[in-house]
């Protein structure tokens, strides 16, 4: 971690200001002039009264697509390689670089998935040598790329899901399905797994005790994932991208588009009880972040909690936050907690 004055210089240069496509009060977007990096500011109040803000950096879907030699010995990753047409090679390598850079000046930093492109051990070399081995205290989420080893070439893995997930929990820095990490005294960050479009049946308890837990002992949670959950907020039928990235999603109906995790069309029974823990424990659930859509997005999700009997209606802010690799300087999402 990088000592108080470091870090005062390094988000003490002079801001440029970032043209966002559809500009929002939420986030707070500039580039640092002399190191590059564009940074969008977000501001959560835990309610708490932190005596010290805590702040995290976020960065999502670096898509590392490094094949190897070995890889190439493999019959379904020497065809993905040839199909595969984004993003162009290597070409993510210097964003992911200067914004890690850049999250090592914060607090705690979390990768919101997709951290690899698809599933070689090229790539995963490359985390363990650029991300694990400098950043060992890195956070990630899983993203359904970072277990396929077939990305546009419209044939379905034959490896079977277990196996490749073994293969990434070999190297990944915490569970891969779901984490609970204390940041700071009064922050608990939650890496949930829902990269297949919805919350699997493990997560259920663990979420309800660390609910549980968090409200006796007066503290927050905040939730990361790689994918956005639908907000069943009506008015939101079509929700602009803050920053729309190139051949990205520009907008999205977050809050009835059924398809989205949580809703109807892909609701199982632990998705339905994992997304009403996250929902309906708003005196504790305070912010939700995820990946996955490449641009950036803000929304309000419906929520509510119980206080003496009665039933409170509210929200929970979520941020959508961008790809990394459209920024050769690297974007990070800067999230301080007050």
């Amino acid at each position: 971690m990088k000592s108080i004055k470091e870090r005062e210089w390094f988000f003490s240069q002079e801001k440029i200001p970032f043209k966002c496509t559809n500009p929002d009060p939420h986030y707070d977007v500039y580039k640092l002039k002399t190191t590059g990096q564009i940074i969008s500011d977000v501001v959560i109040d835990s309610g708490l009264g932190l005596k010290e803000p805590f702040v995290i950096g976020l960065c999502a879907d670096l898509h590392f697509n490094l094949c190897n030699n070995a890889d190439r010995e493999d019959e379904e990753l020497s065809y993905t390689e040839k199909c595969r047409y984004w993003p162009e090679k290597l070409k993510w390598f210097a964003p992911t670089v200067k914004a890690l850079e850049a999250c090592d000046f914060c607090d705690a930093t979390i990768i919101l998935g997709d951290v690899l492109d698809y599933m070689t051990s090229g790539a995963a070399d490359i985390v363990k040598a650029e991300i694990l081995k400098k950043y060992p205290d890195v956070m990630m989420v899983l993203g359904g790329h970072d277990y396929t080893k077939q990305m546009q070439t419209k044939i379905k893995d034959k490896l079977p899901l277990e196996e490749r997930l073994e293969f990434l929990k070999s190297f990944w820095p915490n569970d891969i399905h779901y984490d609970a990490r204390p940041l700071g005294e009064k922050i608990v960050a939650i890496l949930i797994d829902n990269s297949q479009s919805k919350y699997l049946p493990c997560q259920v308890e663990k979420l309800e005790a660390d609910i549980k837990r968090a409200r006796e002992e007066g503290k927050i949670l905040l939730i990361f994932q790689h994918e956005p959950i639908i907000t069943n907020n009506p008015e939101q039928t079509c929700v602009k991208a803050v920053i729309a990235n190139s051949g990205a999603i520009d907008s999205v109906a977050m809050g009835t588009n059924q398809t989205i995790v949580g809703g109807t069309e892909r609701t199982d029974e632990a998705t339905g009880k994992v997304y009403n823990l996250i929902t309906k424990n708003a005196d504790v659930v305070k912010g939700i972040f995820a990946g996955h859509w490449h641009s950036q997005f803000f929304a309000e999700t419906e929520a509510s909690f119980e206080r003496d009997g009665e039933i409170i209606k509210t929200t929970i802010p979520q941020y959508v936050i961008s790809g990394n690799p459209y920024y050769p300087s690297g974007i990070v999402n800067r999230v301080t907690v007050k």
